[in-house]
């Protein structure tokens, strides 16, 4: 493929085709072994399938799974039938899936969608997707750390500890008056309510910080900085820890709904309740799949330790495609055992797990539920943390960001710089944002980085088509677009304030790509001299 210079993009040339210049693939893999820049490879094909079920079991099959088969406020219920919604979803990831594993081992670099889109759609485009992956993965570990510290709370609850409000809950949150709540707690009641909602949604100011979510978030990045290896063996061990739990409880849901031991539910439940399998037919199928996206968030992360993994080309599809399938399998067991065991009406949509358990005569099993949980949550925070910042490090060392952000640890070969301040970035948004409103922003930062990662290897198919691929997408470029034209469609179903929101996030971040990123971009400022040997001093470059 031919691909114009630095030297000559920076001479010539109008502004538009400045926006959209690329990086060759052999560019990029020269730059990532940059010894200045370089990472240590550490991570094996296990590792990254644990990362990538570490990150996507969490939130999703412990908390969302309740509300999306039980429904919810202007969300219609999927019953049983969110084991369809699931298999929609995951179906739709997989296609995502394959491209990403044949962009990573085609690229085994940092910088995930965002290193993809600078290969193939230009660096504007990039500079957009990297901006949506730190929103993803910064912001969506925001939700997670909130809802780490609702496990906390009930897991201490049970033993009939109690931690006090003013530091276990946000600053900021939405609640709805129709549901009578008392605002009299609250310290200040904004006095109009949230555009694009209903009349009912009110923002509310409290008196309170959540501290242990700022707190798990700030261990988490002390790990991460210490090295990547010493992260992957303790996601390994949550890991493991919250899929047995998960085991356990299909085990013990599959005996009861089949094991002749129906007498000690309420009601002949399961029989009743599959009759009506689909309660709204194939919208509540539909709408359940939107709900629930957010629980396949992060297999993702594992293409963003391709340059820390000993043969990504191999062990980066590996990763990928494995960790999807296997969470993708226990969702669908998941589903079915809650809404078998429990009434459709009678889900707790905040713990249906543990209220399975319960309904299911265990109530001893509801402690090893919130363990899991606990574990769950605490590795989606460590992989999801790891993933944003290789983002920001991936883009400053393009230039888009200051130098600093690329800079490693002399002894520990981690970005430590970017991983502090993502670090700090997180943990306070955790201890002041609701976690419905991150939720939402998570999903649209997804679902682009997915569109782009689709589109891209389309492209390449036609741009590029001689580059060797170690691991390929069947079916030529139907696969691709059937993966960019499916997360479009689930976009559609995402709410009007939701994209009001981000939409603010990505103005915030035209203002940092056009007031320091294109003119410090390293496409913008090649050397004088073609042939320069880097140095070791970053600082001696020219910028």
């Amino acid at each position: 493929m031919s691909i114009e210079s630095p030297a000559e993009l920076a001479s010539s040339g109008s502004l538009l085709s400045k926006l959209f210049r690329r990086k060759n693939l052999d560019k990029i893999l020269a730059d990532s072994e940059n010894q200045e820049h370089k990472l240590k490879r550490t991570l094996t094909a296990f590792d990254l399938v644990i990362f990538g079920v570490g990150a996507m079991i969490g939130a999703g099959i412990f908390v969302l799974t309740g509300s999306a088969a039980a429904g919810s406020e202007g969300h219609l219920a999927a019953g049983p039938a969110l084991i369809l919604s699931f298999v929609l979803t995951g179906f739709i990831c997989g296609f995502c899936a394959l491209c990403y594993a044949e962009f990573a081992a085609m690229a085994p670099i940092s910088g995930s969608a965002y290193t993809y889109a600078f290969s193939t759609l230009g660096e504007f485009i990039a500079w957009i997707i990297g901006w949506a992956l730190v929103l993803e993965y910064a912001v969506g570990n925001m939700a997670v750390a909130v809802g780490w510290t609702g496990s906390i709370k009930a897991f201490l609850a049970g033993y009939h500890i109690h931690l006090p409000t003013f530091f276990t809950s946000n600053m900021l949150n939405t609640v709805n008056t129709m549901d009578g709540v008392d605002t009299s707690i609250v310290l200040q009641k904004i006095p109009f309510t949230i555009p694009f909602t209903d009349t009912h949604q009110i923002l509310l100011i409290q008196n309170a910080f959540n501290l242990p979510a700022f707190l798990v978030v700030m261990a988490v990045t002390a790990l991460l900085v210490f090295g990547v290896s010493e992260s992957a063996k303790t996601a390994a061990v949550m890991v493991f820890t919250k899929t047995g739990v998960i085991l356990l409880f299909i085990a013990v849901g599959a005996f009861f709904l089949f094991g002749g031991h129906m007498e000690l539910l309420h009601t002949n439940w399961f029989k009743e309740g599959w009759t009506t399998f689909a309660p709204n037919g194939f919208n509540g199928i539909l709408t359940g799949a939107s709900t629930i996206f957010f629980a396949y968030i992060g297999f993702d992360a594992v293409s963003a330790a391709a340059e820390e993994t000993k043969n990504p080309q191999r062990d980066i599809p590996i990763g990928i495609l494995g960790s999807l399938a296997i969470c993708t399998f226990l969702y669908m067991l998941v589903t079915a055992v809650i809404t078998g065991v429990v009434p459709l009406y009678q889900i707790n949509k905040e713990a249906a797990v543990v209220s399975a358990m319960g309904a299911m005569g265990f109530e001893w099993a509801s402690v090893l539920v919130s363990i899991g949980a606990i574990a769950g949550l605490t590795s989606v925070l460590l992989v999801l943390q790891m993933a944003g910042t290789r983002i920001f490090y991936a883009i400053s060392r393009d230039g888009l960001l200051p130098a600093s952000l690329s800079k490693i640890h002399p002894k520990y070969q981690t970005p430590h710089i970017c991983t502090v301040l993502v670090g700090l970035f997180v943990a306070v948004g955790a201890g002041l944002l609701p976690i419905n409103l991150l939720a939402e922003m998570c999903n649209i930062g997804t679902l682009a980085a997915f569109i782009v990662v689709c589109v891209g290897v389309a492209i390449l198919r036609f741009t590029d088509p001689d580059r060797e691929r170690p691991f390929r997408t069947p079916m030529g470029v139907i696969f691709p677009i059937i993966g960019a034209l499916g997360c479009l469609f689930v976009m559609t179903g995402l709410p009007l304030f939701t994209w009001v929101v981000t939409g603010s996030w990505f103005l915030l971040g035209m203002v940092l790509y056009f007031g320091y990123g294109f003119s410090h971009s390293k496409l913008n400022n090649p050397p004088q001299n073609p042939t320069l040997t880097v140095k070791a001093n970053r600082e001696e470059l020219p910028v």
